[in-house]
């Protein structure tokens, strides 16, 4: 299977509009000609410039602690919109896993709104596309994202690929890591990759007014603090007693302990660490194949 690849930038969205990307043979360098049968590039363009609206529904467990709630309430129904890449980056974080276990399971509705939009609007009858997108706070991190959309590629299938990446809703972290890993070397890297996680799952904002509204919206929120406390092995947040900085420093205390361990075993140092660290961005491939 002859895999071809290409890296654009969902931001530079002028860019892919106003002409083609140069398309590379992986491993070689080769310039490769445009093909009829090679469409990764402008399934790429799908992907970075069409914006749609996802509308969905937080789908919590029946038996959640708290939240007493039939699935087609009106209060859990939600719709997002942006592009299809800035949809699909969003649903790869609100699909984190740590330890096998979903963080935001109440958000699978919307995990399936956004990939059903970008399987419906890419490949066509003459080329079949997937598309994955990956979430990491850096490479191997205990706790990531990834979703995926489309079919496999068979086997014997000229395969061509397309890379960019799009902003994951979580603070960045590229540009303080350096001096985090400077001023208390592991420790410091991980509690600077564990506070923009922990931010950006639990938006102070966001996460105060739901905390502050109607059921089931409030109930949520406090069982989705607890849910996580449990996962990161931190001390369980007392929701209603706190405020968010506090409960959202404690769950950053816990990751920070489970990230440092991992830091220390993967990397030789913590500069070389903090140079892999990247919250804020998610990388998405769009691969095609003839139909």
């Amino acid at each position: 299977m002859r895999a071809i690849s290409t890296v654009v930038d969902a931001t530079v969205a002028l860019l892919l509009i106003g002409g083609a990307v140069a398309t590379l043979t992986a491993g070689t360098g080769a310039v490769a000609e445009p093909s009829p049968r090679n469409h990764a590039d402008e399934q790429a363009r799908v992907v970075v410039t069409n914006t749609a609206g996802a509308d969905y529904a937080l789908t919590p467990e029946q038996s959640a602690e708290g939240v007493a709630v039939e699935v087609d309430d009106a209060a859990l129904r939600r719709t997002a919109r942006g592009t299809l890449a800035s949809l699909l980056a969003r649903a790869a974080v609100a699909n984190a896993t740590v330890d096998g276990e979903r963080l935001l399971p109440a958000r699978r509705g919307y995990v399936r709104a956004a990939t059903g939009l970008v399987r419906n609007r890419t490949g066509d009858r003459d080329a079949r596309a997937a598309v994955r997108a990956a979430w990491e706070p850096y490479p191997g991190a205990p706790l990531s994202g990834t979703v995926r959309t489309g079919p496999r590629p068979p086997a014997d299938a000229d395969v061509a690929a397309a890379a960019l990446t799009a902003p994951s809703g979580v603070p960045s972290v590229e540009t303080g890591n350096g001096r985090a890993a400077d001023a208390d070397g592991f420790r410091g890297v991980a509690r600077a990759v564990a506070d923009a996680v922990v931010s950006g799952l639990f938006s102070p904002d966001e996460t105060r007014l739901a905390l502050r509204g109607d059921a089931p919206a409030d109930a949520l929120t406090a069982r989705r603090y607890r849910r996580t406390a449990r996962l990161l092995d931190a001390e369980p947040p007392g929701v209603r007693e706190r405020s968010v900085e506090e409960m959202n420093d404690r769950l950053a205390a816990g990751l920070t302990d489970r990230f440092e361990r991992d830091l220390r075993a993967r990397y030789d140092s913590p500069e070389a660490a903090a140079r892999d660290a990247s919250t804020g961005r998610v990388r998405i491939v769009v691969r095609t194949w003839s139909a």
